[in-house]
Order: C-alpha cells, then sequence, then structure tokens
C-alpha cells in the first residue's frame, strides 16, 4: 500500500469541485454554472434512493452523516428535503468548499479516527470512498458504530465485476489508477460487510450520476473533466467549452448501454443499503 504522503499527491486541489472558485472568463462561468447544473441532477439520483431507505424507516428518523462528503453537493441536495445533514472529509478544499457553497456542519478528519462526541447517525453514507480507503474493514467498522438503532449504511462503489469493466478491461475508468486502492465486485463487499457484522438489505447497480459516465471517461479519456483538471494545463475557455460539450454528448449516448448492463444485473455500480446484524 502507499504511504500516506503518496496518496495526498493523487489528489490535486481541484479533485473536488466547487462552483465558487475565482473565474474571469464569461465562458469559463457559464461552464461552471452548467457543471453545476449538471451535478445537481444526476445526485438527485442519490437523494432518492435515500428517501426511500428513510420510508421504511420510523418517522423523524432523518439524520444523516455522509463520510467523505467532498463539496456537499449531495448534503445540500439531502438537506432540501428535510434530512438533517453533517458531513466530513480528509480535504481541507473539500470542507472549505461544503461550508462556503452551502453552510453545511461538515468536519475534516480520517474515517476511524473522527471523533462525534455520542452523536449517532439514522443514515451513513459512504459514496465512491470504500476503494480509496487502505483499511476498508476497519472504516466499516467505524461507520456502523456511528449509526444510531435501526440505523443504515448506504454505500456506493465502482463494480468491478460489471459489462462496463470487463468490455474495458485496463481501461476501464471505474480503475481510477492510482487513486483506487482496492475494488469490489458484489461477492466480495457482501464478504466484507458481513465480516463486519451489517447485512444488504437492498441492493441497486445503477447510479444515474456514475454509471454513464464511466463509460463515457473509458471512451474518451482525455475528455474526461477531472483527468484535464489533474493534469493542470491551462486551456482556453473556448476549448473547455468544446471538450465539456462533447464529454457530455458522449454521456448521453451512454445512457442506454449504461441502463442495459444494469437490467442485467452487471451495472458499473454497487449500490447497497446495510444494517447490522445485531
Amino acid at each position: 500500500m502507499p504511504k500516506d504522503s503518496v496518496l495526498e499527491s493523487f489528489y490535486p486541489k481541484a479533485y473536488w469541485w466547487s462552483d465558487k472558485a475565482e473565474a474571469n472568463e464569461f465562458m469559463t462561468d457559464i461552464l461552471r454554472g452548467a457543471e453545476r447544473v449538471y451535478r445537481e441532477a444526476v445526485l438527485l439520483d442519490h437523494v432518492r434512493f435515500l428517501q426511500r431507505c428513510a420510508r421504511k424507516t420510523a418517522p423523524g428518523q432523518k439524520n444523516i452523516l455522509d463520510i467523505g462528503c467532498g463539496s456537499g453537493t449531495f448534503l445540500a441536495l439531502a438537506k432540501k428535503k428535510g434530512f438533517t445533514c453533517y458531513g466530513m472529509d480528509v480535504s481541507e478544499n473539500a470542507v472549505d468548499a461544503a461550508q462556503r457553497q452551502y453552510d453545511l456542519i461538515v468536519r475534516r478528519g480520517e474515517v476511524g479516527k473522527l471523533d462525534w462526541e455520542g452523536l449517532r447517525f439514522d443514515f451513513i453514507t459512504m459514496f465512491h470512498v470504500l476503494e480509496h480507503l487502505r483499511n476498508p474493514e476497519d472504516s466499516l467498522k467505524y461507520a456502523a458504530s456511528l449509526l444510531a438503532t435501526g440505523g443504515s449504511l448506504i454505500i456506493q462503489v465502482p463494480n468491478a465485476g460489471s459489462l462496463q469493466a470487463r468490455v474495458f478491461g485496463k481501461r476501464w475508468y471505474g480503475l481510477d489508477v492510482p487513486r483506487h486502492l482496492i475494488n469490489y465486485t458484489s461477492r466480495s463487499l457482501q464478504t466484507l460487510l458481513h465480516r463486519c457484522g451489517l447485512n444488504i438489505c437492498t441492493r441497486r447497480r445503477f447510479s444515474l450520476r456514475d454509471n454513464p459516465a464511466s463509460i463515457a471517461s473509458s471512451l474518451v479519456p482525455d475528455w474526461d473533466p477531472m483527468a484535464r483538471k489533474a493534469r493542470a494545463t491551462r486551456q482556453s475557455s473556448l476549448l473547455d467549452a468544446v471538450l465539456e460539450s462533447a464529454y457530455f454528448g458522449v454521456i448521453m449516448l451512454s445512457l442506454p448501454f449504461a441502463l442495459l448492463e444494469s437490467t442485467l444485473g452487471l451495472g458499473g455500480t454497487l449500490w447497497v443499503e446495510a444494517k447490522r446484524s445485531n
């Protein structure tokens, strides 16, 4: 496993999206606004899944902690739906963005080390976090320890057993080398959860945010916005606009294939709700 100092170098400042970064070009402002609208639209899919889980609980159980909350867009949308929201992230930039953009209660700290002073949560979400962690078992036990009685842990990871993973092989964007340390199949994720005293009660294979985008980024990796930000090369706003538009077009073309693979049970994302077995 890479050392902490090496892991930190894998995450440039631009890795955490912000819609309030400094910009002085009209085209850049338009792109940022369009990206914000798109992000919120696809993340509503996450909120709907959370709401379905919440409908199975007692009234009033709407307390949520998002581990690895990034810049807080998901929490901001959940807050609008009546959830009491908390977040945590290891990145100072991400925490600052979440607080500044959305006025959220977000703390900086590593999974397993941040103390919530006895506060317990009805829902804990870990969207595309587990694959980044060097010790997933300890991290899941930490998350389970923060659940209230009857609480749910909602996890989302790339599906290494998906159809798109098999088709693209080492080009599959879900591998996300070098940031993903451990990738999961449905069986290995279930085994890990059982080892941590957690039982899966809901499964899903489709994410509107991730499945089409993963196909698109596997097809045209150089057009992926995160890859371009990570390279930190200066480009004209016009070229940015062209690449953003072209990339979005590939995502739209990839959507039918993402839906098909999910219908076959081979979707690019593993999405589960789990509860403590005792």
